[in-house]
């Protein structure tokens, strides 16, 4: 159970999402706290999930608290600056939830000692099954890894990184995933439109067939290639099918992981950037 005192610095979808998981887990409204410059925003989260609104100015920081940036990543230098001096009490542990800002970046706008800790969720965590890469600095202690990895898991699973540049790598595949993921079923929807299926039905069955599949990946032993080789028989309708995709998939995933990689990196290396 998560006992410290939780501030959010924004209240936007992912601050929405964390707030919903954690209250899931038992998390009290007492311990949570959000600060943004929109009290519309703030309030309806107070409103919904009996937390704290306040606004966006810096305050003293509960000992031993966590504080998850979850604002623009474009914002990050001037809030960091105001919130500086927020962060002299020892244990504060700095969780940030925005793109593209690296972990060493967040550490030259705070005091040196402050245990910080990178996250790359995904969109899927609005509905409790993200996916999300997680990076701690040295200066963090294994409980605060703890503490990060259960808000974390709040809203779907964790994975540990032992090497922040990886985060591109998480970037490109489960951070963008969900876009790519959309665009399949957009063309598997559209493909089977052409071939006489009305569009709610073809929506209905590329979505459900989506779905059922990796939920069943998921709970196999199996590697997506066995199971890929169970369900296609030789001569049959799938290895007709299969013939087609496998002339230009890889090289397609191999080409669009590469390309947001880079961009990524490329963001990442702009200061004050917007990924």
């Amino acid at each position: 159970m998560i006992t410290q005192h939780i501030i959010f610095i924004g209240a936007g979808h992912m601050a929405r999402a964390l707030i919903a998981g954690l209250r899931r887990q038992g998390v009290m409204g007492d311990q949570i706290q959000v600060h943004a410059p929109s009290a519309p925003r703030r309030d309806a989260l107070a409103a919904e999930f009996g937390i704290r609104s306040l606004p966006a100015t810096a305050q003293k920081l509960p000992a031993h608290g966590v504080v998850i940036y979850a604002a623009k990543p474009k914002q990050m230098p001037s809030v960091l600056t105001e919130w500086r001096h927020s962060f002299t009490d020892a244990g504060v542990l700095f969780l940030s939830v925005a793109a593209g800002i690296s972990s060493t970046r967040i550490a030259a706008e705070l005091d040196a000692g402050t245990a910080i800790v990178r996250s790359m969720p995904n969109t899927p965590t609005q509905i409790g099954v993200g996916a999300t890469a997680l990076y701690a600095r040295d200066t963090t202690s294994a409980e605060q890894r703890q503490i990060a990895e259960s808000i974390m898991a709040a809203v779907g699973k964790v994975y540990w990184l032992s090497d922040e540049s990886l985060m591109d790598a998480v970037t490109a595949l489960s951070g963008s995933g969900p876009a790519y993921v959309l665009l399949f079923l957009e063309a598997l929807e559209d493909a089977a439109v052409l071939q006489g299926l009305d569009r709610p039905t073809a929506r209905a069955l590329a979505v459900q067939t989506v779905l059922g599949t990796a939920q069943m990946a998921a709970a196999s032993v199996s590697s997506p290639t066995e199971l890929r080789h169970q369900v296609t028989s030789p001569g049959g309708t799938t290895a007709a099918g299969l013939a087609a995709w496998e002339e230009h998939l890889r090289p397609l995933a191999q080409r669009a992981l590469a390309a947001a990689a880079e961009r990524s990196r490329a963001l990442g290396d702009i200061k004050g950037n917007t990924p």
